[in-house]
């Protein structure tokens, strides 16, 4: 993530907070100028993100698919919506394992559902951040297991730090299996959670192929907490319920595309 993607990720977070902060106010928490801020709520306007007026001429705009759902996420709400779609994907995701694979798994339903296929007896090595797929994966033979610790996030059971980011990179795995809330052709991949994204984006740097799983419902919204561009991943699986639109958009970025 660059500096001003940073910055603007920081500034809708601020404003799904605290929607009425000045733009003096915003500059001063964010360090920089009010002409920056008036520049980055133009953007959020014109992306259909968020729209708001202090003194700036923004006028509505259709509705989107955008919504912060920090406190609407939970692992056991989501992990009905989709069930079918989801493990679909997940039992195919888990063909695309071989014995003594190294892989990361991420922290999501469809993961979760993932976790539950992964057979035994194939000497894998699996660094995973999250308390229900650990539990999925705990009393299976022939699977080792390294978690990155840190602070259990109740709602999505995942587990993030600083000291496991540091884990994660300084691992290495051919394969990293990654959940998303959203998925949009120009502003790219989201999450539910900011607390997400260091994670995410450490996994992504420590494996020689980042594997989307996410159901068609998944594409064309936008949450909150920007982790990576569309083009940053080798391979996506999904569903049927993906539109022809779609399935030509992710081939022509060459990104290797499964619809089950």
């Amino acid at each position: 993530m660059n500096k001003k993607e940073r910055r603007i990720n920081n500034l809708l977070a601020l404003l799904q907070e605290s929607p009425n902060l000045s733009v003096k106010s915003l500059a001063e928490i964010l360090n920089v100028s009010d002409m920056t801020i008036c520049r980055d709520l133009i953007y959020l306007r014109e992306n259909q993100l968020f729209i708001r007026n202090h003194g700036i001429p923004l006028h509505p705009v259709p509705a989107t698919d955008f919504k912060n759902i920090e406190n609407e996420y939970t692992l056991n709400s989501e992990r009905t919506k989709y069930l079918k779609e989801k493990q679909k994907i997940a039992d195919f995701a888990v063909t695309m394992i071989e014995a003594n694979d190294t892989i990361i798994l991420d922290s999501g339903t469809t993961i979760a559902e993932m976790s539950r296929f992964i057979p035994e007896h194939m000497n894998l090595n699996i660094t995973c951040y999250n308390y229900y797929i650990l539990t999925q994966l705990f009393h299976k033979e022939g699977i080792h297991i390294t978690l990155a610790g840190g602070t259990l996030h109740r709602d999505d059971q995942m587990i993030e730090s600083s000291f496991g980011n540091d884990l994660i990179k300084s691992r290495r795995a051919s394969k990293f299996f990654m959940a998303a809330s959203g998925v949009h052709e120009a502003l790219g991949i989201t999450c539910a959670h900011n607390y997400e994204v260091l994670t995410k984006r450490a996994a992504m740097q420590s494996s020689l192929s980042s594997i989307l799983l996410a159901d068609s419902s998944k594409f064309g919204s936008i949450r909150t907490a920007y982790v990576a561009q569309l083009n940053e991943i080798d391979t996506i699986v999904t569903d049927s319920g993906m539109s022809e639109e779609w399935a030509d958009t992710i081939r022509g970025m060459g990104i290797t595309l499964h619809i089950v």
